[in-house]
């Protein structure tokens, strides 16, 4: 594959993902103001901190007043009473600014850890909440770097960069109150290089801000490749496209090495400039100190100086935390402002006000007039109409992108459809609560997801509160229980990723048993028992069929043998139903189902996703 086809890729992924936040300019401020709202619950104790803030850096300047009375009264003027006394106070004063430091740390650890828990939690349960629509267009590896990179960056700068923000902060004001009482011709010269610091951080923190943000998305879309390589190794294996792979990482990797040097540059950029405008005024005081001194100004003491010099440094030191702190302030609120994206997403599926609840479903299923297209210019389905009678078994046959799973996806209303209506029992599924919706729809799909959990505690994910026998009578249905007992640990072995230490039947099986336990009224299965052997074939089969008793079910179907007991057959090409029936009815039209059936070989059926046997 050429850098070119890459690159296209690559960026037709990232417009796809990020186009929205493309459009406009971002607002830092209004990310602040939302981060702020997490903390306004801790409002007690952010003030306490505060407050110990405050009285630390009341102490470190009562200290600088101290030295300076002991410069110039002690060691200028050789004064020695009292000078045991000020040393014991310029003692103490240090041992609390030291104890007040650490508890403001502490409490602000205390409080950052509490509101990141309301963070993480709000996150999740917006990720439930969503609908299957945002999952299909965000890459996995992505959104685990928002829940877990991004939280923790805003962690850092929530416990360390907040209270050294409020320090500075705290300490220029009171450095610059106290420089103006002791001297303000000095004040007057050391603030002199303030406005050349202001712009110089303004303009390397938006250069910076604009290339951390990119650096983001860069590494977000990195960690989605990963993601979508770790999940497809066996595919990639298997067609011996390692080195391919690894060539197309290498040019992500590239392109994440570049703008992650460009934004450190950028931000780098400041402490030096910084630091010559610091040394700057520097020389500027003592200039200007001497000048006074000579010219007998009687606030020019050598004392006096000396602290000065302290508190001007003090002062550029602080300016320059924060000039450095706008790296990791901005560092933060791209993070914070892609953890807002999830949380403002509207990709949902809503209830109504008065929507309302199944009861005593009875599994009449009807599809009227349906039109649905996952882009607003590509219809997938088209003026679909589908009648499922209590009990009925309906299976689903077409070529690959005919509409059958998207099918399966409207009356699940993982997706809301664009025109026409479906309903069971004759209610409209949108006038019903999703969750009790999906409370009466079991789904067996072709992928199985098992989680890296105990079988027991997969099995008893279909119902939370079964009974021991009430799951092993599921499993010995889904004719998994054999195979379990014959298990070390049977219904305590723990299962490894997606359940990889069992075969791809056991998974099935599995999958089967925990569906038998939530015991649906209207099943969806995607039958997928093409790729196991016969024997295993067999079992699902049968349990497929304990699953589907008396229950109305729609299933994909991929064996023509599993068609043929279908009570209703349907055929769909390009998002439309070209026939339906049972099986008689359909050999009787000598359409495409009779063509399908007679097929010579399985070459002939593989448009259809079928096998003959």
């Amino acid at each position: 594959m050429s850098n070119e086809k890459r690159k296209s890729r690559i960026e037709l992924y990232k417009r796809s993902t990020y186009r929205r936040r493309n459009e406009k300019p971002e607002n830092g401020m209004k990310t602040i103001m939302r981060v702020l709202k997490y903390l306004y619950s801790e409002k007690r104790g952010i003030q306490l901190v505060i407050v110990l803030i405050l009285t630390s850096i009341l102490f470190s300047l009562s200290g600088e007043q101290i030295k300076r009375v002991l410069i110039d009264d002690f060691i200028e003027k050789g004064i020695s009473d009292g000078f045991a006394f000020y040393i014991l106070i310029l003692a103490l004063f240090f041992i609390f600014e030291i104890i007040t430091t650490f508890s403001s740390s502490l409490f602000m650890i205390g409080i950052t850890q509490r509101t990141l828990k309301r963070m993480r939690k709000n996150i999740f349960s917006k990720l439930q909440s969503l609908a299957i629509s945002f999952f299909d267009r965000n890459r996995d590896g992505d959104l685990m770097i928002r829940i877990t990179n991004d939280v923790d960056n805003i962690s850092n700068t929530m416990t360390q960069t907040f209270i050294a923000f409020i320090q500075s902060v705290m300490t220029l004001v009171l450095t610059v109150s106290l420089m103006i009482w002791m001297s303000w011709k000095l004040t007057i010269v050391a603030l002199f290089t303030i406005p050349l610091i202001y712009l110089a951080a303004k303009t390397v923190s938006k250069a910076s801000r604009k290339r951390f943000r990119r650096m983001r998305y860069e590494r977000g879309a990195l960690n989605g490749f990963v993601a979508e390589q770790i999940n497809g190794a066996k595919v990639i294996q298997s067609f011996c496209q390692e080195e391919e792979i690894i060539k197309e990482f290498a040019h992500e990797s590239e392109r994440v090495k570049k703008i992650t040097i460009s934004a450190l540059t950028w931000a780098s950029l400041m402490r030096p400039v910084i630091g010559f405008l610091n040394r700057l005024r520097y020389i500027i005081i003592i200039t200007a100190g001497a000048i006074l001194a000579i010219t007998g100004d009687p606030t020019a003491t050598v004392g006096t100086i000396t602290v000065f010099l302290t508190l001007a440094d003090r002062f550029g030191g602080q300016i320059n935390n924060l000039a450095n702190m706008y790296t990791d302030i901005q560092n933060a609120l791209s993070g914070a402002e892609r953890i807002f994206d999830i949380l403002d997403d509207d990709t949902l599926i809503l209830d109504k006000e008065d929507a309302i609840e199944l009861k005593d479903v009875k599994g009449h299923v009807q599809l009227n007039h349906v039109n649905f297209g996952y882009l607003e210019d590509t219809p997938v389905l088209k003026d679909v109409s589908i009648e499922a009678k209590p009990g009925q078994k309906v299976a689903l046959v077409g070529h690959t992108g005919a509409g059958k799973t998207t099918i399966i996806n409207l009356i699940t209303r993982f997706y809301d459809i664009n025109d026409g209506e479906i309903l069971i029992d004759d209610k409209n599924i949108k006038d019903i609560k999703h969750s009790h919706l999906l409370n009466h729809v079991g789904i067996v799909l072709q992928d199985t997801n098992l989680f890296s959990d105990t079988i027991y505690n997969n099995i008893r994910f279909g119902k939370l509160d079964a009974t021991e026998e009430e799951i092993i009578n599921a499993c010995k249905l889904a004719n998994c229980h054999d195979f379990i007992m014959e298990l070390k640990d049977n219904y305590q072995t723990v299962l490894a990723r997606n359940g990889s230490n069992i075969s791809y039947g056991q998974r099935q099986l599995l999958s089967i048993a925990r569906t038998i336990l939530k015991n649906p009224d209207i099943l969806i299965l995607d039958e997928a028992t093409s790729s196991v052997d016969t024997i295993t074939e067999l079992k699902i089969q049968k349990a497929i069929e304990n699953l589907t008793k008396d229950k109305t079910s729609f299933i994909i179907a991929h064996r023509l043998s599993t068609i043929r007991h279908a009570d209703l057959i349907i055929v769909m090409d390009h998002g439309k139903i070209i026939e339906q029936g049972n099986h008689e009815s359909l050999l009787s039209q000598k359409g495409i189902y009779y063509q399908l059936l007679n097929a010579k070989d399985d070459e002939d059926l593989k448009d259809y996703d079928l096998v003959s046997a």
